[in-house]
């Protein structure tokens, strides 16, 4: 193995092939931009990465999901008789963003004739689609046509009131209404006491 004293030693006397110099010059200078650049672009510290941090998106959802559960759980316990409640939400797919692009299409036609009656004919057609950014606070992010929520495929309430058939059945009616669900997809439960 070759140290590094010594390499310097034969760089200077002029003892090693200048395709070789010329090499290590390069790495050493590679070397060097890359550590600069570290230092420069991320204030020569490192950020501390959290492991249990969940990406954006599923946190999102998570966001939605709770908040729905709450406000669900806030107007069904406001409905006379119904008591203490809770409300348990299954989502089935994540949410769908619908970004906007800019399009560009162009068509070249081309004709050409050579001397001994051959024609060819050349129809060139591109198309470009390019997403539409938007600045918003020095970041760039896409513009946003349309977003759709999570779809809620079920629902499940457990209520103090609901031994009693009127409050199921009210119960049952509110949560098809705040989240436009069919019958099938609600099921109603009295809490034990």
């Amino acid at each position: 193995m070759v140290s590094i004293k010594g390499l310097l030693r034969k760089i200077q006397d002029g003892n090693i092939n200048k395709n070789i110099q010329n090499l290590i010059i390069i790495g050493l200078i590679g070397i060097a931009i890359v550590m600069a650049g570290t230092f420069f672009f991320e204030g020569g510290q490192r950020k501390p990465t959290s492991s249990n941090n969940l990406p954006t998106e599923l946190s999102q959802i998570i966001d939605y999901e709770t908040k729905l559960k709450k406000e669900l759980e806030e107007t069904l316990a406001s409905i006379e008789g119904v008591g203490r409640v809770e409300v348990m939400l299954t989502v089935a797919n994540e949410k769908e963003v619908e970004i906007a692009y800019s399009k560009t299409q162009s068509q070249n036609l081309t004709q050409e004739k050579d001397n001994q009656g051959g024609e060819r004919i050349i129809d060139q057609n591109n198309l470009t689609e390019t997403a539409v950014m938007v600045n918003e606070n020095g970041v760039n992010s896409p513009f946003i046509i349309r977003e759709n929520r999570p779809e809620i495929k079920g629902v499940v309430v457990v209520a103090e009131g609901a031994h009693d058939a009127t409050i199921k059945y009210q119960l049952n009616k509110a949560v098809q209404i705040a989240l436009d669900l069919p019958s099938h997809k609600v099921v109603i439960y009295g809490r034990k006491n």
